[in-house]
């Protein structure tokens, strides 16, 4: 971790910049990658103590300021602040990390199954000339039944010219 402690308005203090550098070290626990600190200690109108503290992970700013009566009482303070800001942004991109989708090969997905959605249909035992009436009616494309006469499973579908085919199986029924 690098840490790079600036002092403005302020006399340079080895204490002040070690107990700094101390406390703001502990902030790597938090992060994989090694961070570029910087930290600002101020004095604004001779009694108000303020530290600025700014970093960048991954593309991602994190700043904070304190401003107290003591130095040191405002650099704990920023430690806490920073804290939770590094928790709240490492769980952000954990939670994208678990729900970012996972590349799959769309070429198999498509190899196992092309079929979209499947449904039951009860064939109804009725007429050729009624299931067509009833397919006009309905306005579909085509319409599943059982022959009333041979008990055999048909299918009825509208040709392109307007008019109807007739698809009958044969075989032995259950």
């Amino acid at each position: 971790m690098n840490i790079t402690i600036s002092f403005r308005h302020i006399e340079p203090n080895d204490n002040l910049k070690r107990y700094a550098e101390e406390k703001i070290s502990k902030l790597q626990k938090y992060i994989e990658v090694p961070l570029d600190v910087h930290v600002v200690l101020s004095l604004e109108r001779k009694y108000r103590q303020r530290v600025d503290v700014m970093f960048t992970i991954n593309g991602v700013v994190i700043n904070a300021h304190e401003v107290m009566d003591d130095m040191y009482a405002a650099i704990d303070k920023i430690l806490d602040k920073l804290e939770r800001r590094l928790t709240k942004y490492r769980d952000k991109l954990k939670k994208y990390r678990e729900i970012k989708p996972k590349r799959t090969n769309i070429a198999e997905e498509q190899k196992i199954s092309k079929i979209i959605v499947s449904r039951t249909i009860d064939a109804k035992p009725i007429d050729p000339e009624e299931a067509v009436m009833q397919l006009e009616a309905s306005g579909d494309s085509f319409m599943i039944f059982r022959d009333r006469e041979s008990d055999n499973v048909c299918v009825v579908y509208k040709r392109k010219d307007g008019g109807f085919n007739l698809i009958e199986t044969t075989g032995k029924t259950l």
